[in-house]
C-alpha cells in the first residue's frame, strides 16, 4: 500500500507521540505501508521548520530526523506535472503527485485545504489522519 501524507501530518506527529499522525508514522517505520513524497514536499517541510512558530515548538534535531526519514520513503522524481489547483494553492502539488504516482491513500489533517472535500482523485482515497489510522491501519 502506497500512502502520501500531507506535510501537516509530519508536524502533528512531532507534537504528540500518541496522536493519530504519530501512530501513522510509527506504522510506516514498522513496514505497514510504503510512504510517498517528493522534493517539493521535503522543501516545504524544511522551509516551514524555519518559521518562528515551529522553531518555538520543535528542536532542530527533531526536524532533521524527520527530513532524514523522508529520504528513505519513495521520492517521486522531478518534475511533477502541474495540472491541479487546490483550494489552498500550497497543496496543489499534492494533487499533482496523486495523479502522477497513484498512491492508494492520501492523508491530511488540514480541514481547510479542501483536500478532504475532494475525497478521491483517480484511485487515491483522501482521508483524515483519524479515518486512515482507525479504518485502514486499525490502530
Amino acid at each position: 500500500m502506497l500512502v502520501l501524507l500531507d506535510s501537516n501530518i509530519y508536524f502533528s506527529a512531532l507534537i504528540s507521540p500518541l496522536n493519530h499522525p504519530a501512530r501513522i508514522l510509527h506504522a510506516w517505520r514498522n513496514g505497514r505501508f510504503s510512504l510517498l513524497t517528493c522534493s517539493q514536499q521535503i522543501d516545504e517541510i524544511r522551509e516551514a521548520s524555519h518559521n518562528h512558530k515551529f522553531r518555538d515548538l520543535f528542536q532542530p534535531h527533531q526536524i532533521g530526523k524527520m527530513l532524514n526519514n523522508l529520504y528513505s520513503a519513495t521520492v517521486w522524481p522531478d518534475p511533477l506535472p502541474r495540472k491541479h489547483q487546490a483550494s489552498d494553492p500550497a497543496d496543489s502539488y499534492l494533487l499533482d503527485l496523486m495523479e502522477a504516482a497513484h498512491p492508494d491513500y492520501a492523508v491530511t489533517g488540514d480541514k481547510r485545504s479542501g483536500l478532504l472535500e475532494i475525497g478521491k482523485l483517480g484511485r487515491t482515497k483522501i482521508l483524515s489522519a483519524t479515518a486512515f489510522s482507525l479504518h485502514v491501519l486499525h490502530l
